[in-house]
């Protein structure tokens, strides 16, 4: 049997985009699954944010996507295609789990929560041809996990990544994780998490835990002692919280993650309005001292990028100008980001009364105002966030910001610190200057139409 595991692609309408420098991680991660429960499998792998996938010429027996909500008209259109030609889909991610009744109607069979498992049962059935309609893979103890297979892809990636658990503490408002992962955080055995980085082929990686440290400050300890002390010359960056940084053990915490190859932690500042924080349930996310929790980060050698969302309805223009400012008086980066209501979140149930109706899941991709606001149009808080963006990443203004990281994460600190923020500016600028020659077509266009009026 053949199987072809596709990760769609995250542009609007199914249009390829450039993609992530990284591989997508869970359909590595299931190639090494499949090779471990049933190795005579083979296995194909295509990333459609990378190259075009043209459903008539696969010769797959089954084909599995997996779903975030931005990919989730391209998957169910392609999944559609695929099943007219008589071939066996599956479909599971994020999406599918929240959404398992819509999701069901473009696939043999769906995943509800997580594979292991359940994986070589489904594997199973789709060669006796006899698919159950869902498969409920619960949340399983992170144990003896396979590898990640990194070999297969036709495109080529700059980052490796790793998991060193599934969940996160924090019950925010705006995020499915505490939902899709099970209300228990999980953790891997610390052995198996190094053993995996040491044996990889990569040398730079994304850890892709939601909170890289904020899971358990004492046992992060043991595992970046644990890194430190057996994996050499590789480095990484992930997410995190920002009260972990304020917890008693900080400093050493910090120290350790340096040593373990940590340069740059993108932190969830969330938000600059208190009361959109109050809205998301993040406040306790932040501590007391937010702005000098950054300044220790960077002491110790490692970059900072805030996670900042704005435009939701708690929102005002000033939160938007806010970010420009609070980057130039840290001189510091920020990644801002549309406040979206992803299905199966609490926000979404909070904002269903003011979502735009007739939109595809494809505008849900953290750049397009899906829903009402009091004061603001969807059009003025797209133009904002699109302007600020670009703003953010001039390269004078990135050069100044990497002189603020410590010299204790030289020469990878800064060099990441650049990896990160150049693509970032050269895409944002690409952005705006494709908007604004939109823009500029349409006015030429509405003035051709009105100069061709009788009388004009």
């Amino acid at each position: 049997m053949k199987l072809l595991l596709i990760s769609p692609p995250f542009g609007k309408k199914g249009q390829m985009s450039k993609g992530l420098p990284i591989a997508p991680p869970v359909l590595e991660y299931l190639t090494g699954l499949t090779r471990k429960v049933r190795p005579d499998i083979k296995v194909e792998l295509v990333d459609a944010n990378k190259e075009p996938f043209n459903p008539e010429e696969t010769d797959a027996d089954l084909v599995g996507f997996t779903v975030l909500t931005p990919q989730a008209p391209w998957a169910y259109r392609t999944a559609d295609r695929l099943r007219k030609m008589g071939k066996k889909v599956v479909m599971g991610g994020i999406h599918v789990t929240a959404l398992p009744e819509e999701a069901k109607t473009h696939a043999d069979a769906i995943v509800y929560g997580e594979a292991e498992t359940i994986w070589e049962e489904l594997l199973n059935d789709a060669e006796r041809d006899s698919l159950k309609p869902l498969y409920n893979g619960g949340f399983p103890e992170l144990l003896n996990l396979p590898q990640p297979v990194t070999d297969l892809w036709k495109t080529r990636y700059v980052y490796g990544y790793f998991q060193t658990s599934r969940g996160c503490p924090h019950r925010c408002s705006f995020c499915s994780v505490h939902k899709f992962f099970g209300g228990k955080v999980r953790m891997r055995p610390i052995d198996e998490v190094v053993r995996e980085v040491a044996e990889s082929r990569w040398r730079l990686f994304w850890g892709i835990d939601d909170n890289i440290w904020g899971v358990n400050v004492k046992r992060s300890i043991e595992l970046y002692r644990e890194m430190s002390a057996n994996i050499r010359g590789k480095w990484w960056f992930g997410s995190g919280d920002i009260v972990s940084v304020q917890h008693p053990r900080s400093d050493e915490l910090l120290k350790y993650a340096r040593k373990a190859g940590l340069t740059a932690v993108l932190l969830g500042w969330e938000s600059n309005n208190l009361r959109s924080l109050e809205e998301y349930r993040a406040v306790n996310k932040q501590g007391r001292e937010r702005r000098d929790a950054i300044k220790k980060i960077r002491d110790h050698g490692i970059e900072v990028m805030l996670f900042i969302m704005v435009g939701g309805r708690q929102d005002v223009r000033e939160d938007f100008e806010g970010i420009l400012r609070l980057c130039d008086e840290l001189k510091i980066s920020a990644h801002p980001v549309m406040t979206t209501p992803f299905p199966g979140t609490e926000l979404y149930d909070l904002y269903k009364d003011y979502i735009i109706p007739g939109l595809d899941w494809d505008n849900y991709d953290g750049n397009t105002a899906v829903f009402d606001h009091p004061t603001m149009s969807t059009q003025e808080r797209e133009d904002l966030l699109i302007d600020i963006r670009a703003e953010i990443f001039t390269i004078p203004k990135i050069l100044q910001r990497i002189m603020q990281v410590s010299w204790r994460g030289f020469p990878m600190s800064h060099i990441t610190s650049w990896m990160i923020q150049y693509p970032q500016g050269r895409a944002f600028k690409e952005f705006a200057r494709q908007r604004d020659k939109l823009r500029k077509a349409r006015t030429a266009e509405s003035k051709g139409i009105l100069d061709k009026r009788p009388g004009i």
